[in-house]
């Protein structure tokens, strides 16, 4: 690929004067700056560009042109893609991580009253809300990784909490469903979903993870600043967290 460098030295050796074009008049002394500006113009002669420097020019032009746009075009899709790795909910000045199993007991116990809370949340439009699934269970894996697919093409943050109402439903049938029954669910609930690559999802959940030391579910962190960073886990202490939350965001409102 050619540098800005290669461009501007291309350019030179195409307009570089020949031989012939050089000014060989005498220019005395004695002329003011005016006189020798008509001087110089008036006696130098300028050489004709041949077919094949104007093409060179062209192309070079042409070259450069591609080149920008094509890094442009390349950093809007990079920059987009980090954006929209993992799916969050709303905006604000807190943010909330959300540590769950689908198979965890009490996971599923608090799943319909973490549901309510964080339906007031997304109303008040105050808190990022961003779900890591921790795998401890085998068939999390399969479950968060349909999760995503379907996250990936969800409308809103309401999208998002009724994909993961259904797979709590799913995960509570005994047995717990498999790949073709997730499937099944989600056309029956019209619940749309893309399969995308999601190796750079799971890089940022888990550096997630390793941020904030999670190891059990559920767990909740709730980060009001860069010093004032709160973890919360088991039914009690996730409650109580929440409605300290929902205390703040209040407030802020």
């Amino acid at each position: 690929m050619l540098t800005t460098p290669e461009i501007w030295n291309g350019f030179r050796y195409l307009l570089t004067p020949t031989p012939a074009s050089i000014l060989n008049a005498p220019r005395p002394e004695f002329y003011g700056l005016k006189e020798r500006l008509f001087f110089t113009i008036g006696k130098a002669t300028f050489p004709r560009l041949s077919s094949h420097r104007i093409l060179g020019i062209l192309l070079i032009i042409l070259g450069y042109l591609l080149m920008n746009m094509t890094f442009s075009c390349w950093a809007a899709t990079v920059g987009s893609a980090e954006k929209s790795r993992i799916p969050t909910i709303g905006t604000g000045p807190y943010k909330l991580y959300i540590f769950t199993d689908y198979f965890c007991g009490p996971c599923q116990a608090l799943e319909a009253e973490l549901d309510s809370m964080l339906q007031e949340l997304i109303e008040r439009n105050s808190v990022k809300i961003t779900f890591v699934d921790l795998p401890i269970h085998r068939g999390t894996v399969l479950f968060n990784r349909y999760y995503l697919y379907a996250a990936h093409t969800a409308g809103s943050g309401r999208d998002l909490l009724r994909i993961r109402r259904e797979l709590f439903a799913l995960a509570g049938l005994q047995p717990p469903a498999d790949e073709k029954k997730i499937i099944s669910r989600f056309e029956n609930r019209n619940i749309a979903f893309q399969v995308y690559e999601l190796k750079p999802v799971y890089r940022e959940l888990n550096r997630i993870i390793k941020e904030f030391n999670i190891h059990s579910t559920p767990t909740c962190v709730v980060q009001y600043s860069s010093t004032d960073i709160r973890t919360y886990s088991g039914i009690a202490q996730i409650r109580q967290g929440m409605n300290v939350l929902l205390a703040a965001t209040a407030r802020s409102k």
